[in-house]
């Protein structure tokens, strides 16, 4: 049923918040149109949407341009964080399996533009394929159910914020709710950010979920400092070799696209071929009993391993608790383990 009542910003509002935090949901794809409705909005100028408006003019977006975008937002969550997107582990949605039947790879250090373009477009041509259907195809539902909206007990799709044209592949999002995506788009981003966290965590254990799901790039700072931090220790924690006769690295134990900080609890020194041969894994339990027993021994000389295990726990006696924690979860989400040296 089209709903043809223009509706205020307020009503607007009310009802994209409760898209977000009450609407059905399996997988994460109806917060990944919510964004992708307020990516596109921003790249007008005022001018153009006063124009759309005064002309009752729709915007007209291909499904083609959603599936791209869906692509972008998708792909270094799974490539670089392994971020689970629904409950059943074993069957993800379309968009995780396509990005994995095309990248192949478990984990990708590289960014998303240096992918090759044949595998882009592979992906982009699958997902619109496959997400983007037909509503009669039951290949997805994204488009049509985002608005089902919660009225009592029942819920009612009313078509408020675009209509759409599964003919013609296409989405019309309504001039009203193009200038209301537009005017409000930091204040509805951090919702939708916000709401897919709250939906992860349900799935999820990672650490730092927020910052995953909105950039494929963080900047990481430079751990060389630890170089001095750990100068006493003077040997690769790996593989014993003698640290003077080498290029010392400083590695994550585990890995930094899991646990997403540089913190000294989590950090040792090691020669350049240990730490390339471990790259993004992780390394044997006994290793990490290692570690345990290196932070014990020497936080009470090491200020910065002392302030980094506080924040890991106040007390002591949980350490070896949670750093085993993060080592098992990190496994389970299918990080790989070399065994070293």
């Amino acid at each position: 049923k089209v709903t043809h009542h223009k509706m205020s910003e307020k009503e607007l509002k009310q009802n994209f918040i409760s898209i977000l935090s009450k609407g059905a949901k399996s997988n994460t794809y109806k917060f990944a149109l919510a964004r992708f409705l307020l990516d596109y909005t921003i790249q007008f100028e005022s001018n153009y949407i006063k124009n759309k408006i005064l002309n009752n003019e729709k915007e007209f977006v291909s499904y083609q341009d959603i599936a791209n975008a869906f692509l972008r937002y998708y792909w270094h969550q799974e490539c670089r964080y392994r971020v689970r997107q629904n409950y059943d582990a074993e069957k993800p949605p379309s968009v995780i399996s396509i990005i994995r039947n095309v990248f192949e790879k478990k984990y990708i250090p590289d960014p998303f533009e240096k992918m090759p373009k044949f595998k882009i477009e592979k992906a982009q041509i699958e997902i619109k394929k496959r997400v983007f259907g037909k509503e009669s195809n039951k290949t997805s539902q994204v488009v049509p159910r985002f608005q089902n909206i919660k009225d009592g007990n029942s819920t009612k799709r009313k078509q408020i914020f675009y209509d759409y044209d599964d003919e013609k592949g296409r989405l019309e999002i309504k001039p009203e709710a193009l200038k209301f995506f537009h005017d409000n788009h930091t204040f509805l981003m951090k919702s939708v950010i916000l709401e897919w966290s709250k939906f992860l965590e349900k799935i999820n254990t990672l650490p730092r979920l927020i910052a995953k799901i909105e950039s494929a790039e963080i900047k990481r700072n430079s751990i060389r400092k630890y170089v001095k931090i750990f100068k006493d220790f003077k040997s690769c924690f790996y593989c014993n070799k003698s640290l003077d006769e080498t290029e010392i690295d400083v590695d994550h134990f585990i890995p930094w696209s899991y646990i997403f900080e540089d913190e000294a609890w989590n950090l040792v020194l090691a020669c350049r071929k240990c730490n390339l041969r471990k790259s993004d894994s992780l390394t044997n339990l006994d290793f990490c009993n290692e570690l345990i027993k290196r932070n014990i021994n020497h936080y009470k000389e090491i200020e910065n391993l002392r302030i980094s295990l506080l924040k890991l726990h106040v007390n002591q006696d949980k350490w070896e608790q949670e750093i085993k924690h993060h080592y098992t979860i990190c496994k389970e989400y299918g990080f790989s383990v070399v065994n070293l040296p």
